[in-house]
Parts: C-alpha cells; structure tokens; sequence
C-alpha cells in the first residue's frame, strides 16, 4: 500500500485569536516542517493568506520551507488567496481568488503549485473550469460523501479518477479521506490505540493502491482552537511525537510516504482515469466529514452569515460592474477574498468578528455597495371576492390566491404555458400516502427553532388591491409571534411574471431557521422522467434530474442542525421543473445571500417536488440570542418566471 499526507494550514482559522498566531507556528507548524526534515515527505497546503501572516511573524519557517521545496522533500499544495467556499460564491470572485493565491504561492514560496486543495472540501462540477483556468492539474477532493450517493466499484477510492465539470472538462482528482483522517486525529489525541489505529489503516488498503493518511487541519496538534467543550485534553507528551511514531512504524511495515503529485502517475492504471460526477440532485454541494457538516454551515449559520454574505455578493457585484480584476483593482478584491473568508462564518471570536465586519464595511463604501431591499406598501382598496379564493388575471399571467392562508398561491398560470397551472397547492389529500397528508402550499413563509412556537403567514387575511400601469399588488399585514409581517403578491402586466414580497419587522433575529418563497409545483401534467433543476453553484449551470428521486435538502441532521445541504445559487436563481414547462425563481436582487433548497419525493399519483430559500439556518456554530440590536427589520422578494419548454 502506498501512502501520502497532506497537512492544511490555516491561521484564519476560527476560534483562533490574532495573539496565539506565533504560538500556532512554533507548536503545529515547526513540527510539521521537521517530520519532512527527518524523511516523511509530506504535502503542505495553504491559502495565500495563511503565508503572508506566517511571512510576517516567522521568516525562518518560510525559509525553511522553501529549502525542503527546492530539495524536493515536501510539495506545496495551493488553493486560493482565501479560504473560500467556492460553491457559494459567484464566478468573478472564485477566479480572483484562485489567480491570487497562485501567485502568493509563486512570490512567497517561489513555487507553482500543481495540486489544489478543494477548501473544506465543498465541492461543485462549476469549479473545474475556474481550477483548470487558474493553472491547475489537479485537485483534492473528500472520496467519502460523493461516494455515498454514487454506485462506485471499490477500486475507486485506491486511485486517481477525473472529476467532471460542467461543459465537458474534467481535472484529475486524489481523494481525501474523512475518516481516514478523522482516526489519525483520534490516536494523536488518545482517543485510539496504537493497535487499533494501524489495524484500522492496514484494512483499507490495496497492494497496489493509495490512502490518503492524512488530508486536514495541522493547528489541532499539539494546540487547542477551544471551539468545544468537548475537545481532546492536550497531554503533556507532544501530539506530533506521537504522528512521528505511527508514520516510522507505517514505512517499517512497508508503506512507504510519497509526494501527492506521485498518485497522478497512476491515472493511467487501469483502475485509474475514469470520469466521474462528485455532486448529485441529493448532495449537490458534498463536503468532508459528516452530515452535521454541510454547505449551510458557511452560509446561514455562525453568527450572522446571512449578513455577511449579502454585504460580500453587494460589493462583489459592483467590483465586477465598475473595477473588474486587473492588477490596478487586485487590492480591492484581496479584501473581498478576506471577508469572504470561511472562518469568519463558524467559530470566530467576537473581536475577529467585529473587525472582519468592520473591515467589510468599510469596503462595501469604497465600492459604493448596498443590500438592496424592495420597496412596497401595504395599501390599495380591499378586495372583493367570493369565498376564500381571489382571482386575479393579466394578459400574461393568472393566479389564485388563498387568502384564508395569508395570501398562499393556490395556482398560477403563465401565457406562454398555456395557461397550464404551473405552481401553487397541492392540497391535503392529494397524495395518497399519509406521510404527505397536509396541505402544501406556495409562496408562505416557516420559522421555527428551539424554544418559540412554529411561525407561518398562513392566516386569515383581508387583501388590499392596488393597480399601476405595470402591475397589480395584493397586499396585506399578518401578525406573527415573533413580530409583524407586510406581505404582497405582484402580478406584472407587460411580462411573465409574479412577485412575492415580504418585510419582516421581529422582536429578534429569528433563533432557529427562516425559509420562505416556497413553490410547490403542480406535477400532475408533467412528464416525471423529464423533471429536472438548475443552478449556479461558483461556476456555469449544472443541472440535476429529479427522474425516481427522493430528497431533502432541509432535512434536519439533528436537533441542533437543522439541514443537510442546500444550493449556493451564485447565478441568483433555481430553474425548476420539466421539459414542457420549467420556472425560474430567483430573489429580486443577486446580493441577497439566500441559499435554496429543494425536496422531491416519488408518489401517487404524481411526484412532490418543491423550491424554498433559506436564511438562516441552524448549527453548533449558531449564535445564540438576540445579540445587542435585537430588532429585525428587513425586506426581500422572490420573482417568478416562465422558462420555455425543451
């Protein structure tokens, strides 16, 4: 069995003050540069960030560095300026980022990496292109999720295989491994025994294939972030005596350490090269580790992530408008990869949070930058109706809306469908099973968490109509136990389409989920093989069929976690449906860091299949309380849209 490591710095990280920077490098750096010096050649890989903190505080590490580099002992393995989730930002950032931590890598180190570093290994096929153009010939990427929902034969996981990108691309790929990892974690912490530690590695292994031994963070060896309680007690013997030993007794056995470049060699083999898709409709953004390790972690939990994202995707969209990339702008989209950075998304400290949002504050003036939020009124002459149901219809679309139910869409058609119902609800017995015997509406919105009573506008309403040249508003104000709701459904006249508006006026930042702009489509016409949906996940469209799937993004992990993945949206938008008839729903303005989240499920007598948007969600990184502004005001809107059929 042939054996390779690669050990992740990173001292954006977290839970780690800017004071304890020095210390991480004497404590977890230096030992890892002198287990390469005593012969395990090893991969380092670090963002362009990383180096230039480590550069500042400890010349002679990088010195050294670039000494064992030059002798060919260790492998620098790159990834981008940032550590940043490429699947949750749009194209031009990814690119910036990935162009300026190449160069970081060529003036700090003197060296071009070959091989990147998937960051947190969040993976989509969009990516490839932006890896490809930036210089690389490969990436490392987590073998464990993607396979989970793949039927992969088991020589797989041993070698190199092509990872498919969106058009046809593909670049190689070295898999890391979660648990793999995760077990040498353990026996550095004396959760694992010696023995159990080398039988665990010695049964996964191949005469002629490789495993990953180590593929993650260098800064929980021999130091603590103190993100848990939790965490292993740091022993007076060091952590990395104990990695040195494992690693002599592995080569005595006759698994001998190699470079990561050396697996590449063997895309050739015959169990090697062949191309292969990472994500699925079910897991379209994997991610290393468990599940209560997944995409919403870096996008709508943390402290306030929902913030910082739609901040980031303002400034990001006005660089792309008025200082596109160039050496002349290059500062300004250094700080973006800064603030765009994954930790300041999870575990960061209040006084790094603060900074960081300063920081981005401050750039988001220098870019003349906003959040956008609609602007509407509650208003017009009450509506007059028969029973529940109103009415409505324009020479390009018509819609029924529930207002029993706070304005729900029961159905809405487009001219260019056909006037066929295209979305709406699908009302309690419609499905046969009892797991799906309630009423499943669109357009509504659902908070829930730990400790406070379910939250919907599914009440009674009465509706006041108010008509323009462009288009007819229903509107209406809904009281929830969190606050108030404004509310109001827009029907354009002069184009396909339908607004669905809110603005939230809460006690408090909702403590738990917040998902709105549901559509439930109306499957019963449709063709279920045919069903399919899209989106921008950091790169070009990927698209995704529904054809015999059952799924749900939002499925709670635990009682702490409260999804399971969810789509980056990059493009600002989730096309949904089949091939006679597909919806574009997207929120009205692109900085609004939503991420959407789909559920499909096989059943009679036509498929469940539904978009919403989510901002915020909930894990062990979630703030807790109301913070010191409590009020929550804000205002957004989703825009629906007729997409063509196939």
């Amino acid at each position: 069995m042939k054996i390779f490591a690669i050990f992740h710095l990173n001292l954006m990280f977290s839970s780690i003050p800017e004071e304890s920077r020095s210390e991480v490098i004497k404590r977890c750096y230096w030992p890892l540069l002198h287990l390469i010096e005593e012969g395990f050649p090893l991969g380092i890989e670090a963002s362009g960030i990383t180096l230039e903190i480590i550069r500042d505080l400890d010349q002679r590490w990088i010195a050294d560095f670039k000494k064992l580099l030059g002798e060919g002992r260790t492998e620098f393995i790159g990834s981008g300026y940032g550590q940043i989730i490429g699947p949750l930002v749009p194209p031009a950032l990814n690119k910036a980022n990935l162009a300026l931590g190449m160069r970081s890598g060529q003036e700090i180190l003197g060296t071009v990496p070959q091989i990147a570093l998937v960051n947190e290994q969040a993976w989509s096929a969009g990516m490839v292109a932006h890896y490809l153009e930036a210089g690389y010939k490969a990436v490392f990427m987590d073998y464990d999720n993607p396979a989970r929902y793949a039927e992969w034969p088991d020589h797989i996981q041993h070698f190199p295989q092509l990872a498919k990108g969106t058009n046809g691309e593909s670049i190689p790929v070295i898999w890391s491994r979660s648990m793999v990892f995760q077990k040498l974690q353990r026996f550095a912490h004396r959760e694992l025994e010696l023995d159990e530690y080398l039988n665990y590695v010695e049964s996964l292994g191949t005469a002629d294939g490789w495993l990953p031994i180590y593929g993650n963070d260098a800064e929980i060896f021999d130091f603590r972030p103190r993100r848990y309680k939790s965490e292993a007690v740091q022993e007076a013997e060091s952590e990395w005596k104990l990695i040195r030993q494992v690693f002599e007794i592995l080569q005595q056995r006759g698994h001998k350490f190699q470079l990561p470049s050396q697996v590449l060699k063997e895309l050739g083999h015959k169990h090697g090269g062949h191309e292969l898709e990472l994500s699925s409709a079910c897991q379209p953004i994997p991610v290393k580790k468990q599940s209560k390790y997944n995409i919403t972690r870096w996008a709508l939990s943390g402290r306030d992530d929902f913030q910082l994202n739609s901040l980031c995707r303002a400034v990001c969209h006005n660089l792309e408008q008025e200082f596109p990339f160039s050496p002349d702008t290059e500062n300004l989209w250094r700080e973006l990869c800064f603030c765009w950075s994954s930790d300041l998304r999870t575990h960061i400290t209040e006084k790094r949070y603060g900074e960081a949002l300063d920081k981005l504050e401050e750039l988001t003036f220098a870019c003349k930058a906003a959040v956008r939020e609609p602007d509407f009124e509650v208003c017009g002459i009450p509506a007059q109706q028969n029973g529940r149901m109103l009415k409505l219809e324009t020479k390009s679309a018509t819609i029924t809306l529930n207002t029993a139910k706070g304005l729900a869409v029961h159905k809405a058609a487009f001219n260019s469908h056909g006037y066929t119902p295209s979305f709406g609800t699908l009302s309690h017995g419609y499905f046969e099973e009892i797991d799906l015997g309630a009423d499943f509406f669109s357009g509504h919105i659902i908070m829930e968490g730990p400790g406070i009573p379910k939250d919907t506008d599914l009440a009674r309403v009465t509706p006041l109509i108010d008509e323009n040249e462009n288009f007819i508003s229903i509107s209406c104000s809904i009281g929830l136990y969190q606050g108030m709701l404004d509310k109001a459904v827009r029907i354009h006249k002069d184009k396909e389409q339908i607004d669905i508006l809110y603005r939230f006026a809460l006690d408090c930042r909702p403590p738990g989920f917040a998902r709105i702009g549901h559509v439930t489509l109306l499957t019963a016409e449709m063709n279920p093989a045919q069903l399919y949906y899209s989106t921008c996940n950091g790169g070009k469209p990927e698209r995704f069929s529904l054809n015999g799937q059952t799924f749900d993004h939002s499925d709670n992990i635990s009682f702490a976690v409260s999804a399971s993945q969810g789509l980056g949206m990059t493009d600002s938008k989730v096309v949904l449906g089949g091939a006679e008839r597909a919806l574009e729903i997207s929120p009205l303005y692109a900085e609004h860091g939503f991420i959407g989240m789909i559920k499909c499920r096989q059943a009679v007598p036509s498929p469940f299949v539904r978009v919403f948007f989510s901002m915020q969600e909930m894990d062990e990184t979630s703030l807790r309380g109301c913070g010191p502004d409590p009020k929550f005001n804000f205002s957004t809107g989703f825009s629906i849209k007729p997409v063509p059929g196939e």
